[in-house]
């Protein structure tokens, strides 16, 4: 990777790559025992506010990390490098991971630490900060797959000192998550009105839905087909490992009226699959054109897009939403892995739809849902 996306203050063994070293050990392993064990200690390493790297720590008082895990951590530790570790994998499996690819360039919660903390006098104009985030774009409530509320999820963010958020339960395709038909998202509009009432217009919900891009890039719900809807986030969840080129599936689904956000856009998943294929040039040229924004989803297990790929969509001239994907409360935190990735693919401010006020935002969704 260029320097670049180097994140800053890294040390020579990471986090991340100590979780990567579990899991190809974790895949090795014949019994459901050691493999769980493994997997558990690699999503534990993942979510530890500091490295482990020179630091003296009891590797068995860590939550999830048994003796087996432990010893095998303290191995790679002793490596002294990244590199040396991945070397040390390579020897153990008599192969190099074959899932490298599956790990790479997602973030762990030290990383995004590193990456966020203030560095005064930096050489790299006025980079995304937190405190120019004003809402999130991308949330779910127990309506489709998520945990919370919306009466409790409306409080939570007004509370935290957000000025507006994008709702977008599933629509009705995305049958695996509980979509919404017409009527439930007429529900939600009434509901949202209500409390956005109350918020005295401190606090300003818009109500949107996450639609479901089909193979020929079609969208199952539209505001033309659901006129309570301010916006559109078009995802993909099906064909995710094809390995055909999916560019003009996603150029149709950019281009339908009303989309105003392209939801991870390769559908990558840590450890799983690495994403779809596409021509990201011609994709992001069409977003750029249609002014529909690129979503940076900060879901740790998916880290969509990569800064590598969000440093291409800048370069052609796209806007980017910032985005939690959250589906219950602790999630709400993820907006700081989306701000992280923008910070390492240099997106100002200003690129950032977050970053408007709220009626500033309102007419932009305006805008993309007249197109």
């Amino acid at each position: 990777m260029s320097t670049l996306f180097t994140i800053p203050d890294a040390p020579p063994v990471t986090n991340g790559q100590l979780a990567s070293a579990l899991l190809a050990l974790s895949a090795a392993e014949k019994g459901e025992r050691p493999r769980t064990e493994l997997r558990a200690a690699a999503w534990t390493l993942r979510q530890l506010p500091e490295e482990l790297f020179g630091r003296r720590v009891r590797l068995t008082g860590l939550p999830h990390v048994s003796a087996r895990a432990a010893d095998a951590i303290g191995a790679f530790l002793a490596c002294g490098s990244d590199e040396s570790v991945e070397d040390r994998v390579t020897a153990i499996l008599d192969r190099a991971d074959p899932a490298r690819h599956r790990k790479s360039h997602f973030l762990t919660c030290a990383d995004v630490d590193r990456v966020l903390k203030p560095a005064p006098g930096q050489a790299d104009g006025s980079p995304l900060s937190p405190t120019d985030v004003r809402g999130d774009l991308h949330l779910h409530t127990n309506r489709s797959d998520g945990k919370v509320p919306l009466e409790s999820l409306h409080r939570s963010l007004a509370s935290r000192g957000d000025r507006f958020a994008l709702l977008t339960d599933h629509a009705r395709d995305c049958a695996v998550a509980g979509g919404l038909f017409p009527g439930d998202f007429a529900a939600q509009r009434v509901e949202v009105d209500r409390l956005n009432d109350r918020s005295d217009g401190e606090f300003r919900m818009f109500l949107g839905a996450e639609a479901n891009i089909d193979a020929d890039g079609g969208i199952d719900v539209t505001p033309r087909s659901v006129p309570v809807l301010d916006a559109v986030i078009a995802s993909i969840h099906t064909e995710l490992r094809s390995r055909s080129d999916q560019t003009e599936r996603l150029v149709r689904a950019i281009r339908t009226p009303g989309v105003a956000i392209l939801g991870h856009p390769r559908g990558r998943l840590y450890d799983l699959r690495s994403g779809i294929r596409a021509s990201w040039e011609r994709v992001f040229a069409v977003a750029a054109e249609e002014g529909v924004a690129i979503e940076l989803n900060g879901c740790p297990e998916r880290c969509d897009l990569d800064p590598k790929l969000a440093a291409l969509a800048l370069a052609a001239g796209c806007r980017f939403s910032i985005a939690s994907d959250a589906h219950a409360r602790h999630h709400l935190d993820f907006l700081r892995f989306s701000i992280a990735i923008a910070r390492l693919a240099r997106i100002p401010p200003d690129r950032v739809v977050n970053t408007y006020s709220a009626e500033r935002l309102g007419e932009w969704l305006a805008r993309q849902r007249e197109r």
